[in-house]
């Protein structure tokens, strides 16, 4: 009598498949879609990190010029006598016997500089 309740109910019992492959390839398909988004916001962020340094660097080389152009400026020959004067120095070009030159012989480099006597 077992038997037959459980063929019967087996009979009446609609079986639907669950598609195992059509859900694996949901589970894919939502995989790569998470992951694209997450690499195309990275993407994007780095973008802008390397938008905003190049605008500090192109800022510090505009720096870096007018420095430099300052600097050339205040070197000039006509720049030294106006400071000289701002600062009420008289000085002048020492003479041949006031100037000490230093020669480093081709055999003793590395003790012509260490060496003072």
């Amino acid at each position: 009598m077992m038997k037959r309740r459980t063929m019967r109910s087996r009979k009446y019992r609609v079986d639907i498949p669950f598609p195992t492959i059509l859900a694996l390839f949901l589970v894919c398909v939502t995989i790569f879609g998470l992951s694209y988004l997450l690499v195309c916001a990275r993407c994007d962020t780095l973008g802008q990190e390397i938008k905003r340094l190049e605008t500090v660097q192109k800022e510090t080389y505009r720096l870096l010029n007018n420095e430099q152009d300052r600097w050339s400026s205040q070197l000039s020959p006509a720049s030294l006598e106006r400071a000289l004067a701002r600062h009420k120095l008289a000085m002048s070009l020492p003479s041949e016997h006031q100037i000490v030159r230093v020669r480093i012989s081709a055999v003793d480099v590395g003790n012509a500089l260490a060496y003072n006597p």
